[in-house]
Protein backbone atom coordinates (compact mmCIF):
# COMPACT_ATOMS: atom_id res chain seq x y z
CA UNK A 1 0.00 0.00 0.00
CA UNK A 2 1.55 3.60 -1.24
CA UNK A 3 1.09 6.48 1.35
CA UNK A 4 -1.31 9.38 0.09
CA UNK A 5 0.27 12.56 -0.09
CA UNK A 6 -0.29 15.94 -0.83
CA UNK A 7 -0.04 17.64 -4.26
CA UNK A 8 0.56 21.49 -4.48
CA UNK A 9 -0.50 23.00 -8.26
CA UNK A 10 -0.25 26.47 -9.53
CA UNK A 11 -2.25 27.53 -12.46
CA UNK A 12 -4.05 30.73 -13.78
CA UNK A 13 -7.44 31.68 -12.81
CA UNK A 14 -9.04 31.17 -15.87
CA UNK A 15 -7.66 27.24 -16.34
CA UNK A 16 -9.18 27.12 -12.68
CA UNK A 17 -12.54 28.75 -13.74
CA UNK A 18 -12.65 26.05 -16.52
CA UNK A 19 -12.63 23.08 -13.88
CA UNK A 20 -15.56 21.08 -13.45
CA UNK A 21 -17.48 21.87 -10.32
CA UNK A 22 -16.63 18.13 -9.37
CA UNK A 23 -13.18 18.28 -10.36
CA UNK A 24 -13.04 21.46 -8.25
CA UNK A 25 -14.65 19.42 -5.46
CA UNK A 26 -12.05 17.35 -4.71
CA UNK A 27 -9.69 20.38 -3.43
CA UNK A 28 -8.86 19.95 0.10
CA UNK A 29 -7.38 23.77 0.11
CA UNK A 30 -7.51 26.28 -2.46
CA UNK A 31 -6.03 29.91 -2.15
CA UNK A 32 -5.80 32.33 -4.71
CA UNK A 33 -2.88 34.27 -4.90
CA UNK A 34 -1.92 37.72 -7.07
CA UNK A 35 0.64 36.96 -9.31
CA UNK A 36 3.90 37.77 -8.98
CA UNK A 37 5.04 41.49 -9.20
CA UNK A 38 8.51 40.06 -11.10
CA UNK A 39 6.86 37.74 -13.37
CA UNK A 40 4.63 40.61 -14.58
CA UNK A 41 7.52 42.62 -15.01
CA UNK A 42 10.81 40.76 -15.89
CA UNK A 43 10.60 41.99 -19.74
CA UNK A 44 10.70 45.62 -19.13
CA UNK A 45 14.32 47.37 -19.12
CA UNK A 46 13.20 50.03 -16.55
CA UNK A 47 11.31 47.69 -14.01
CA UNK A 48 14.56 45.86 -13.88
CA UNK A 49 17.20 48.44 -13.73
CA UNK A 50 15.28 50.22 -10.51
CA UNK A 51 15.22 46.55 -8.95
CA UNK A 52 18.22 46.12 -9.29
CA UNK A 53 19.08 49.82 -7.52
CA UNK A 54 16.21 48.82 -4.74
CA UNK A 55 18.47 45.56 -4.25
CA UNK A 56 21.71 47.61 -4.23
CA UNK A 57 20.46 50.37 -2.21
CA UNK A 58 19.27 47.86 0.55
CA UNK A 59 22.04 45.63 0.37
CA UNK A 60 24.64 48.86 1.25
CA UNK A 61 21.59 49.82 3.96
CA UNK A 62 22.18 46.62 5.67
CA UNK A 63 25.95 46.80 5.46
CA UNK A 64 25.99 50.38 7.01
CA UNK A 65 23.71 49.54 9.54
CA UNK A 66 25.83 46.50 10.71
CA UNK A 67 29.08 48.82 10.84
CA UNK A 68 27.07 51.34 12.20
CA UNK A 69 26.03 48.74 15.46
CA UNK A 70 29.75 47.11 15.58
CA UNK A 71 31.24 50.45 15.38
CA UNK A 72 33.77 49.45 12.05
Amino acid sequence: MSKSGEMFLIMREADFNNLEIFTRSLFVHIEKRDSNEFENHKDDPNYCALKKAESKAKKNLQTYLFNKRHKQ
